[in-house]
Order: C-alpha cells, then sequence, then structure tokens
C-alpha cells in the first residue's frame, strides 16, 4: 500500500489516499505526538478496510511525517502488522 495523496485539515490533522483504497479517503489526528486513524470515508468501490489496513496506514503516515519513532512508543503497540 503507498499513499497516493494528503491534505492538512483542520485541528492538525491530515487527509490520506491509499492506492488500495482510492475512494476512501482516512482521516487522521494527531495524539501526542504521533498520528492515528480516526475515520475512513469508506466507499462502495473500494474493498473493507481492516484493523491491519489501518495499522499499516498508520505506520505508512508516521513515516512519512518522522513520527514512528513516537508510533512506536505508544502503549498499545506490539509489532508492525501484527
Amino acid at each position: 500500500m503507498d499513499i497516493l495523496k494528503h491534505s492538512y485539515r483542520k485541528k492538525g490533522q491530515i487527509e490520506c489516499w491509499f492506492d488500495d483504497f482510492p475512494h476512501s479517503p482516512a482521516i487522521l489526528t494527531p495524539i501526542r505526538q504521533y498520528y492515528f486513524v480516526r475515520y475512513v470515508k469508506w466507499s462502495q468501490h473500494d474493498p473493507p478496510v481492516t484493523r491491519k489496513d489501518l495499522e499499516e496506514m498508520e505506520i505508512l503516515v508516521n513515516t512519512l511525517l518522522g513520527t514512528l519513532q513516537d508510533y512506536r512508543k505508544r502503549k498499545a503497540y506490539k509489532s508492525p502488522l501484527s
């Protein structure tokens, strides 16, 4: 999965489009020093988004923004795509 494009929104949120879900933008929200998927505006033109997909989206965005180290320090982090 790759990020097709992203744009910034109010309150530090980021809207991202991914190549696996081109019609369903994901809204990511900052929490502490990293970003997590708040919700996905799912479209029927795309397959259902799984928890594994959400985790991969978070890793891609946090890598892009340079906050992956903080994302890995979060309490719920186990391992990439577990």
